[in-house]
């Protein structure tokens, strides 16, 4: 009996047992069996799962993408990127102390831990179990497996933080920490718009990632946590808690072994560069990165080929510059005008064609180009390439025309009776009628008898030639053909054609194309060659631009420009005012840069009490007080060159109307006045470009009243 097994003598006795007892214990039984099993199966199932999960191998669509940086004239300085703001580096190029701020920071125990973290993940599962936070308690290669591989999704799921455990373990297993490392140094987003550690050094410190000391790499550590609320500037909230997140990573390089407690406590919280927005600070960004699109197409690199093509691109754009453009327009209280009333301002280099600054409106106001697009006719401002073309003829400026007003011309320049057919013109009403002068004369006072004369007897296809040398584009002048009215400025033009149209006048006659890249450096090191980089055409010789540009200074000096003139240089330029006062311009120059102005309304109706400016728009007023102000400032840092002086040898000194046959024997033309003025004389043999003295006193009383002026003149 008691040889019996166990098993057999217990089951009598548990057959004894009240049938109450029996039933509580084989549930018992059967739950064990059941957690048993379930464990198995859920064991059996992530060891499925996890053999299931593939080995990363390819990174997320943009994540390696290093865009293309555009940057000021400096070549340091951004203005912005065009596509992802992103700079990969060698390892040996991150600094070791870089690697264990940000270690200090993410995942202390990264070099001996297996890719995840149980405590951190238990609590991330939690969270989410609970609703919380899934990002939780992440290593950096887990960091690296949800922001960088393939095959993760961006749902708060369980699954996904499963999967995305198993990735990390997959990496661990399969690549070096230093990879990893790397990858996540190369790849993680440190505010202000920066993603890897190249990238962030040049935002906050202008600095390259191996130049940066202790402080700066715990202050890049630190910021991974929270980039966009953190600030590294002033003593707010998010600025408080920037700081002491610094300091924590600071000790946690102490507790790691990889700093001093003494050089912990010697760091001092690191200054950086203000967030740079480029231009945004003068709202030009979109019209600025607009334009490099364009000129970047233009010489075939399109838009695919920039955004993930690691350019280095390089404008001619002068940071201080842009914001002196932007005060001298608004000091015109230009954002308060109406969105129909379209401004701009340009800064070329007059040697190379590239622009310096540039302001084309409040954006808030209008999104109008009023820079790079023709808003305008030019006015009066087109009369320099009338006196262009006529120099190009062997006239001179000492040649003489009439300032009769008003005058009617046949179509060969001859003056025909005003009851005969043919084209009328008026001078404006300030200036009325004169005598003879010289094309100095003639400029400073923009006369548009005498001008329309020059034309007509130059050649109106000359000078729409010379135009077109200078720059004005050919589509904008074929409908003019033929028009003396095009010597009056009928075109519509661009600000910045004007601005390097008279780039010629100032370097001694080689025309230039504007354009804002100046530099391309392809992801190789190597120059990508552009057109604008061969020397320019040259349409005048030295002394013909010396000439136009003696007859332009003397539009400042004494002429309708004066308000543009500089107190330390001498200027040269044109106003311009088209008909009804619906456009307004001053176009002007030093030796090394020409700057244009344009006001231009779309509406058809004068530029007048405009916020801030009371009376009617001209040129000769608010363009050239604009143009002053930011040239006074610009100026600056520009050495104080003198312009070349003119020999007037080798060229004519007569009247415009050369033909012998048509001037009497005093060498006067019939039907014009006697040449010296109203009251005759002889005529002069130099240059003579001061303002008539009546004229001069009529102007000055007529400002100082804020009279307005007649709007139904033509061009002045």
């Amino acid at each position: 009996m008691h040889s019996l097994p166990r098993a057999r003598r217990l089951r009598p006795a548990l057959t004894r047992l009240p049938r109450a007892v029996r039933t509580r214990l084989r549930p018992g039984r059967t739950a064990i069996v059941m957690i048993t099993t379930t464990v198995v199966l859920a064991a059996a199932t992530v060891v499925v799962a996890y053999i299931r999960t593939p080995v990363p191998t390819q990174p997320q669509d943009g994540v390696t993408d290093q865009g293309s940086a555009v940057y000021y004239a400096d070549g340091r300085t951004p203005l912005f990127r065009l596509g992802a703001n992103r700079e990969n580096v060698r390892h040996d190029q991150i600094p070791d102390r870089l690697r264990w701020a940000v270690l200090s920071a993410e995942d202390r125990g990264f070099y001996g831990g297996h890719g995840v973290s149980p405590s951190g993940t238990f609590r991330a599962l939690w969270n989410n179990a609970s609703g919380g936070d899934t990002q939780g308690g992440s290593t950096i290669t887990q960091q690296l497996a949800r922001n960088y591989f393939k095959g993760l999704s961006r749902d708060r799921t369980m699954h996904r933080k499963v999967k995305e455990i198993f990735i990390a373990m997959k990496l661990d297993r399969n690549r070096g920490k230093d990879e990893i490392l790397d990858l996540y140094l190369n790849t993680i987003y440190f505010g202000r718009q920066t993603s890897g550690a190249q990238a962030a050094a040049r935002a906050y410190f202008d600095k390259d990632v191996w130049q940066l000391d202790t402080a700066e790499c715990a202050l890049l550590g630190a910021m991974i946590q929270r980039p966009a609320y953190f600030r590294t500037q002033g003593d707010g909230p998010a600025a408080r808690a920037l700081r002491a997140r610094w300091k924590y990573v600071l000790d946690g390089m102490v507790s790691m072994g990889r700093l001093s407690r003494a050089e912990a406590d010697r760091q001092r919280f690191p200054r950086t560069q203000d967030e740079w927005t480029g231009v945004g600070l003068s709202g030009q960004d979109l019209l600025v990165r607009h334009r490099v699109e364009e000129e970047l197409a233009s010489v075939g690199i399109p838009m695919d080929g920039v955004v993930n093509g690691r350019l280095k691109i390089y404008t001619g754009l002068d940071q201080r510059w842009m914001r002196q453009a932007e005060q001298a327009m608004r000091a015109a209280d230009e954002p308060r005008w109406p969105g129909t009333v379209h401004a701009g301002l340009v800064a070329v280099d007059s040697r190379t064609g590239a622009v310096r600054a540039l302001y084309g409106g409040d954006p808030k106001r209008s999104q109008i180009d009023s820079v790079f697009a023709p808003v305008a006719q030019a006015g009066s401002t087109f009369k320099p390439y009338v006196l262009a073309a006529a120099l190009r003829k062997r006239l001179s400026v000492r040649t003489r025309v009439s300032g009769r007003s008003p005058q009617k011309f046949a179509p060969n320049g001859d003056v025909t009776p005003m009851t005969a057919p043919g084209y009328k013109v008026e001078n404006d009403e300030e200036i009325g009628s004169l005598g003879a002068m010289d094309l100095v004369k003639a400029t400073a006072l923009s006369v548009n008898t005498g001008y329309v004369k020059a034309a007509l007897k130059t050649g109106i296809p000359d000078v729409l030639e010379t135009a077109r040398l200078l720059g004005v584009p050919a589509s904008a002048l074929a409908p003019f053909r033929g028009q003396a009215g095009v010597a009056l400025g009928t075109p519509d033009v661009a600000a910045v054609t004007q601005a390097a149209g008279y780039a010629a006048f100032a370097n001694g006659g080689t025309a230039v194309v504007p354009h804002l890249v100046t530099r391309v450096v392809d992801a190789h090191g190597r120059r990508v060659p552009l057109p604008w980089d061969r020397p320019g055409r040259r349409v005048l010789d030295p002394e013909q631009a010396a000439q136009a540009a003696y007859a332009l200074r003397a539009t400042v000096r004494s002429g309708t420009g004066t308000r543009a003139a500089l107190p330390d240089r001498e200027t040269a330029g044109k106003t311009g005012t088209t008909e009804h006062n619906r456009a307004a311009w001053f176009v002007g120059f030093v030796p090394q840069v020409s700057t244009a102005v344009v006001i231009g309304n779309a509406k058809a109706a004068p530029l007048r009490d405009l916020p801030g400016f009371a009376g009617t728009v001209a040129g000769e007023n608010l363009p050239a007080t604009i143009w002053q102000s930011f040239m006074d400032k610009a100026s600056r840092d520009l050495p104080a060159l003198p312009f070349p002086e003119p020999a007037f040898s080798g060229a004519a000194a007569n009247w415009v109307d050369a033909d012998p046959a048509k001037q009497n024997r005093s060498g006067q033309t019939p039907g014009e006045p006697k040449p010296g003025g109203r009251d005759g004389g002889s005529p002069s043999t130099t240059p003579s470009p001061a303002v008539p003295p009546e004229l001069a006193r009529r102007k000055a009383a007529k400002a100082k009243a804020g009279a307005t002026p007649d709007p139904s003149t033509t061009s002045r």
